[in-house]
């Protein structure tokens, strides 16, 4: 059975229907948002939880039956099948019994994009794609550029001035032609948008491009696997455009469709106070206004206008889910907790997080006896600006024995 079988693309506004391996990122007849549908019916035929259990532990290509792609065009480097760590520290500090962390930092690049890259740039194999392009605040830019390299495929990549130097140096590395815009998020987005239209490259935008969220989906059904196939009570992401929450959710319906698990968890959406287009429009029961002036330290979520933020309020209703903002002084109280208490050094961005989470529980939407998973989707190493004057200094000693033991009688 091949993913062209019992894969194909639909409208939202019309319903009109495209083949799996249409070009096409938005409708023809309308414009509409498209989404990738399948066949559950033939999929079940020959997935179940036995079928997992004899694979290893390769990549989110694992679970490939339920990815709109063939096999032979696959592009990876081995991302997925990330760690889901107990935070038994972390969690006595906050009272809580059943903490997780989902450590998607691990992947490749260096933070989850990774797996929509991996779909993204199958994609453009499959359908023989010569150039992509993305528009990114940093991750998405440098993950991209990672598995353009890997599939040989030349990449474009607009990227906002404020970007961090770490994401930018990433995707220059990989050979991708980086051009940066001295503008907002949303002046990046046209400007990319502008030059595909006139050159024809495969955009692989998170916000447009359907496949970006299916690799994402692979997060949901690693959470109900590496859990014995019992979800959590309730599974917190970071968000900016929404694609890691929207996939994840996406799988976990999936895998209780195809009888994988008998309950799915609420969502928890954070953003921070800075830029909370879609926590705002939840909390206040309205739709979604774009953002002014976006601001926060957490580079990653600064989505003034998130294209695909009304799904992302679905999802919260649907899963009788959480939304929050919290400052920027709450993300790095959050991001000291988990490297001093968890030996984890996350982004701002996925800091953001935890300390949405440690919010919700102060409020009571979380109780501390549910299982909960936390998704850090991006290592610190890429945003090291962000930290200046936020961890002690090293002390310089002179290389005497005397000097060590001053330091460690003063620190005892």
């Amino acid at each position: 059975m091949t993913s062209l079988d019992y894969v194909w693309l639909f409208c939202v506004g019309c319903g009109k229907r495209l083949p799996a391996d249409s070009e096409a990122c938005k409708c023809p007849d309308c414009a509409g948002r498209l989404e990738i549908g399948y066949d559950y019916a033939k999929i079940r035929e020959t997935v179940n939880r036995d079928l997992f259990r004899t694979r290893g532990q390769q990549s989110m290509w694992r679970y490939h039956e339920l990815l709109p792609v063939n096999q032979n065009s696959i592009v990876s480097l081995g991302e997925g099948t990330t760690p889901l760590v107990a935070a038994d520290r972390l969690g006595r500090e906050l009272g809580m019994t059943r903490l997780f962390l989902k450590l998607e930092y691990t992947c490749p690049s260096g933070s989850f994009k990774d797996r929509g890259s991996s779909l993204l740039l199958s994609k453009a194999r499959e359908i023989k794609a010569s150039t992509v392009a993305v528009d990114s605040s940093g991750n998405a830019a440098a993950s991209l550029a990672a598995y353009s390299a890997r599939a040989g495929i030349s990449c474009y990549v607009f990227t906002p001035s404020y970007a961090s130097a770490g994401k930018v140096v990433q995707a220059i590395a990989y050979a991708a032609k980086v051009v940066k815009v001295d503008g907002t998020r949303r002046d990046t987005f046209e400007i990319a948008k502008t030059a595909i239209a006139k050159y024809g490259w495969y955009y692989c935008g998170f916000q447009v491009n359907p496949f970006a969220s299916e690799g994402s989906k692979t997060i949901g059904y690693e959470m109900c696997e590496q859990g014995e196939w019992e979800p959590p009570d309730v599974a917190v992401f970071p968000v900016g455009s929404g694609s890691g929450l929207i996939g994840c959710w996406k799988g976990l319906k999936e895998a209780k469709e195809l009888g994988l698990v008998e309950k799915l968890p609420s969502m928890g959406c954070v953003q921070p106070e800075g830029c909370s287009p879609i926590a705002s429009a939840f909390k206040q029961g309205k739709s979604i206004t774009p953002v002014e002036k976006p601001k926060t330290i957490a580079e990653g979520l600064m989505i003034a206008q998130p294209l695909k933020g009304e799904i992302v309020l679905n999802a919260l209703r649907e899963s009788k889910g959480f939304a929050e903002a919290v400052s920027d002084e709450e993300i790095m109280d959050a991001a000291k907790l988990l490297a001093e208490l968890e030996g984890v050094f996350v982004e701002p961005s996925a800091a953001t997080c935890l300390a949405g989470m440690i919010k919700l529980l102060s409020e009571g939407k979380i109780d501390r006896d549910q299982k909960v998973v936390c998704v850090l989707t991006g290592i610190g190493l890429k945003t090291l600006e962000a930290y200046s004057g936020t961890f002690p200094e090293p002390v310089t000693i002179k290389p005497i024995e005397s000097e060590i033991e001053r330091i460690v009688s003063s620190s005892s």
